[in-house]
């Protein structure tokens, strides 16, 4: 019997071949399954592996600001030859801070993502972060900001030394000049928004301007952010901004308050029913609060005997720096108070505090009268006002 031997092993090895394509198909399969779910989960968490120089510190911290922006612990990791790793979830991009030692931390925006931190502890300004979009989106517009400040710190030394010489058009067309810059920092802020609509570190860039900047300039741009994010904590922030800022009008009831007094007791607003009172807003740390401290000084001069006071409330966050202050300002013939919580302070909310100095003049009936008035408004508004 003749047995075709070719035939056979062409079945056997058809067979064989079948088989394992079949095994590879479920190997890929499973390969790809687990990829796939390996993927989910790496965006689902992150990972932040620091690895630094120069550090003798055996743990590693990672904190974020609390709702009065005090820095509180969220997370910490034992460090091994300058290396650490932090692993978890956020809902939404966040930014937080990690200290390692006594230095001071720094900053990092955590995202779901592997992030990497590189560099050494002895210099800060050069540690790299990588990994993390919403780090670079916010430090690009950071270094934008600082490019156009710096631009504007130039300007004002020219116009000093323009007013000492009393030029009188050079001090115009540089005050024009001075006084542009910020609105070239908002423009460009809305263009970077419109280009990027998604940007958790763009929305926390526009946070940090709404303590600075006129609120009615940030509305347009809080718009553009884009929907999926609308519900996030930094847009809702603002969005309370927004609101807080439309609440307080000329002609509307003043916010009540109590707030602690350089001499340890409580001073509150209604401690002043009866009088026309001006808050004036400032701190220890802005150079321009001692001027204005002495214009009002004049002020209260000018209608002592009537029914016109001042209430100082200070924006310090040290109570050892602001007292040394109110000290080298000599005695005050009005009230000055502050409750050391800086721009987390109520009253800052209330009155929409942005920038400083700022006032607010409230009539003797408690309603509010002007809005940061400058020194001649104010002077105009109780000339006609007030009788002694």
């Amino acid at each position: 019997m003749n047995i075709d031997i070719t035939a056979g092993r062409c079945f056997a090895t058809s067979r064989l071949f079948s088989f394992f394509y079949l095994m590879y198909r479920i190997v890929l399969y499973i390969l790809l399954l687990l990829l796939t779910v390996t993927s989910c989960h790496w965006e689902d968490t992150y990972t932040i592996h620091g690895n630094i120089r120069c550090v003798r510190a055996t743990k590693a911290y990672m904190m974020e600001l609390d709702p009065m922006g005090n820095p509180i612990v969220v997370d910490s990791v034992p460090i091994r030859s300058g290396e650490f790793r932090f692993r978890g979830h956020v809902d939404y991009p966040t930014m937080r801070f990690i200290r390692i030692g006594t230095r001071a931390p720094f900053d990092v925006f955590v995202e779901n993502s592997k992030i990497d931190i590189t560099g050494s502890l002895l210099l800060p300004d050069e540690i790299k972060i990588e990994g993390s979009y919403s780090h670079d989106d916010f430090n690009y517009l950071s270094r934008e900001m600082k490019k156009i400040q710096s631009k504007q710190s130039n300007v004002l030394v020219h116009l000093s030394n323009a007013q000492k010489e009393k030029n009188t058009k050079e001090v115009k067309r540089l005050t024009a000049i001075y006084n542009s810059y910020p609105d070239s920092l908002i423009n460009f802020t809305k263009f970077y928004v419109m280009n990027n609509p998604k940007s958790m570190g763009a929305v926390y860039f526009v946070c940090s301007l709404s303590q600075s900047y006129n609120i009615k300039k940030l509305e347009e741009i809080v718009s553009l952010f884009d929907p999926s994010i609308q519900n996030s904590p930094y847009v809702c922030y603002l969005k309370e901004e927004l609101a807080l800022h439309k609440s307080l009008k000329v002609g509307m009831p003043a916010p009540d308050f109590c707030l602690p007094t350089f001499l340890d007791d409580t001073v509150c607003l209604s401690n002043y029913v009866g009088k026309y009172l001006f808050l004036d807003f400032g701190a220890s740390w802005c150079d321009k609060t001692e001027y204005r401290v002495s214009r009002l000084k004049k002020l209260f001069e000018k209608y002592e005997g009537g029914n016109f006071d001042v209430l100082s409330i200070s924006l310090d966050d040290d109570r050892k720096k602001w007292r040394e202050y109110v000290t080298q300002l000599g005695v005050l013939p009005w009230k000055l108070s502050c409750d050391f919580r800086y721009w987390s302070s109520p009253v800052t909310k209330y009155y929409r505090v942005q920038a400083i100095p700022y006032g607010v003049l409230i009539t003797p009936d408690g309603k509010v009268a002007l809005i940061n008035p400058n020194y001649n408004t104010l002077d105009y508004y109780l000339k006609k006002n007030i009788h002694k």
